[in-house]
């Protein structure tokens, strides 16, 4: 799975030669009628969210459209258009973030149960679990919300993996250069109406599997050489949309970074009405946390921070700061496979 690692010697807080303002002319995305590349035989959803009528030739599995059309149609399609749904505050929420493979709610090393906080105190159980959105069923979905729990779905937006089954969807045109350190993932044309339309379809499909919230990933492409011209202002205006259609769905939104170059100055505060909580990476290692915090806080919304082992050696040089400004904070291995989960609460 691709987190956006925050490398230190990538960037330097706060610095970035593409810092322009979002409040530049920001262009409203259009949904295309057209062909968005769905005829290819893997092609698993429609702009629509509905499974394509062409069958696959390869073995069933998790990743498949077949997950989200073989469910009733239920829960957030049939809410209140534009309502948010869940839209987590400022209140202490353990969470645990395992993006590797399908999660097994009988592990406790999924689960991130039984773990002692920085001072050696027991840590309360998770209550918010970030997971992967093609590895996961709606029936794992409905299993943690079975234990009282709220569920996030990680997917990409601003790059496509070719291990999933709606890369065939994307025309090569809008597939842009490798993104750095990950082989099989390339950015993609977020001006595009086709790219729009196949990440909406990702987003409907995490609405029929029940999921509470969305985690979108590579959501500042436009401070990275995409191969594309992407200005902050697009950048804005494209998570503008799929926020709101998320929204439409009852679907939580979040942030996922923004502090790692371009101009986090104004594109943070431009997302905060979008967003509903964000999920961020190393901001105490790297010395981010104040283009996060209090903005965050103060406008009532969610942060859930990650710290990696491979930088930081110890929850407690970061702890004491994230509890005391009701952060939901955890150090995890890069893997996220549930093998290292260290929280502060």
């Amino acid at each position: 799975m691709l987190r956006r690692l925050l490398l230190a010697m990538w960037v330097t807080a706060g610095s970035g030669s593409m810092g322009c303002s979002s409040s530049e002319g920001t262009a409203t995305l259009q949904r295309d009628s057209g062909d968005t590349g769905t005829s290819n035989r893997d092609a698993d959803l429609l702009a629509d969210g509905r499974p394509s009528d062409s069958s696959s030739s390869g073995d069933a599995s998790h990743d498949t459209a077949a997950d989200a059309s073989d469910l009733p149609e239920t829960g957030a399609e049939e809410g209140s258009p534009g309502t948010r749904g869940w839209t987590p505050d400022t209140e202490d929420l353990p969470w645990q973030w395992e993006i590797d493979h399908e999660i097994v709610t009988s592990s406790a090393a999924d689960m991130g149960t039984g773990d002692t906080t920085y001072s050696g105190a027991a840590a309360l159980a998770p209550v918010v679990y970030d997971i992967d959105g093609f590895d996961n069923t709606a029936a794992d979905v409905s299993a943690l919300h079975g234990l009282g729990k709220k569920v996030i779905r990680y997917i990409e937006v601003g790059a496509a993996e070719n291990y999933r089954s709606d890369y065939g969807q994307f025309q090569a045109a809008d597939l842009g250069t490798v993104e750095q350190g990950y082989a099989d993932e390339k950015y993609i044309n977020i001006n595009s109406p086709a790219v729009l339309a196949i990440i909406e379809a990702r987003i409907m499909m995490c609405a029929k599997k029940g999921f509470d919230g969305i985690e979108p990933d590579i959501d500042d492409s436009y401070t990275d050489s995409t191969g594309f011209t992407i200005t902050e202002a697009n950048e804005v205006a494209y998570l503008t949309t799929l926020s709101d259609y998320a929204h439409a769905l009852g679907v939580a939104w979040g942030l996922k970074n923004g502090g790692d170059g371009g101009d986090p100055k104004t594109f943070v505060p431009d997302m905060i009405p979008h967003v509903d909580f964000a999920v961020v990476e190393e901001p105490f290692y790297l010395d981010t946390i104040g283009y996060f915090h209090p903005i965050l806080y103060d406008a009532g919304k969610a942060m859930f921070v990650a710290e990696y082992t491979n930088d930081t050696s110890s929850s407690s040089s970061f702890c004491p700061a994230a509890v005391a400004d009701h952060v939901n904070a955890a150090l995890f291995d890069v893997d996220l496979d549930g093998m290292v989960r260290d929280p502060c609460q």
